[in-house]
């Protein structure tokens, strides 16, 4: 097919170079900036422009790839200067938004199709979108030709409704972006406890790998380990006692995180109810 990319970033770079190496044929590349329309156009040996509407006219598919707060005004520009086809089918890649947002696109077919994979840069983003899930919604005649890109780029789909993308993207934040940011707070509690900074995630490593096999093969509630699913509330005392000496600073994290932890461990059956009700006192949650 002929596809043209809007938006040279991560997401850009990497699905046009996937889409080439799948057999399609790439005929444009447009970027905000000469400098990351260049390097994209290059990289890909494609044509490259600042202006969409030297290629757009010319596509089987166009995705826009442009940052979430663009996609919306950069289709209007597009459309509004007639830049697709009848029949085009026009793609976003937010996971956010639902592909009302490219309502402008009047006469051509419209769709999100967003890649449930992180893309910390381009070659990140080649290498881990293959094998992964990408979630698709829009318009019935366009869903077809999307499935088969996703079986060409060696992913798979994931159909959901429209009215469904804002949480279906919470939920896509919380396992990468918090999963992050989660790991990030317990480096910080390990360097509190005199470890050293660079042997942290090392020796976190194999029990962050344990676990997630242990939750691919049992699910999450099983998974579940440690002092809350045991009832521990002692240790979960302890822990509290030492992060307020030497780092105060994760403990409403510490006791949000707990407190949820007592619902998975309370569906695991292991607590009795006045474990549940110390652990929640300790842990600063109503019961």
């Amino acid at each position: 097919m002929r596809i043209v990319i809007v938006g040279a970033g991560n997401v850009g770079t990497a699905l046009a170079v996937l889409l080439k190496q799948a057999g399609h044929t790439i005929i444009g590349i447009a970027s905000r900036t000469e400098e990351s329309a260049t390097k994209a156009g290059t990289l890909l040996g494609a044509p490259y422009a600042t202006d969409p509407l030297q290629f757009t006219r010319q596509a089987d598919i166009v995705f826009l790839t442009t940052p979430d707060r663009a996609i919306a005004d950069v289709c209007a520009q597009i459309a509004a200067k007639d830049g697709f086809s009848q029949g085009t089918i026009v793609a976003h890649t937010s996971g956010a938004h639902s592909s009302q947002i490219l309502n402008s696109a009047i006469g051509a077919r419209t769709i999100s199709f967003h890649p449930l994979q992180t893309f910390a840069n381009p070659d990140s983003g080649i290498i881990n979108l293959p094998g992964s899930f990408i979630t698709i919604e829009g318009q019935t005649t366009a869903l077809s030709t999307a499935r088969q890109l996703i079986s060409d780029l060696s992913c798979r789909p994931l159909e959901i409704p429209t009215e469904g993308k804002p949480l279906y993207h919470a939920a896509a934040c919380i396992a990468c972006n918090y999963f992050t940011t989660l790991l990030d707070t317990a480096l910080q509690v390990m360097e509190a406890a005199g470890v050293n900074k660079e042997d942290g995630l090392p020796a976190l490593a194999p029990l962050i790998e344990g676990t997630w096999n242990t939750i691919l093969r049992a699910g999450t509630t099983q998974a579940l380990t440690g002092p809350i699913a045991r009832g521990d509330t002692t240790t979960v005392e302890t822990h509290l006692q030492e992060m307020n000496e030497k780092i105060p600073s994760v403990i409403p994290l510490y006791r949000l995180l707990g407190q949820a932890t007592v619902d998975v461990a309370t569906a695991k059956g292991t607590l009795g109810e006045t474990e549940l009700r110390q652990l929640l006192k300790t842990l600063g949650g109503a019961k």
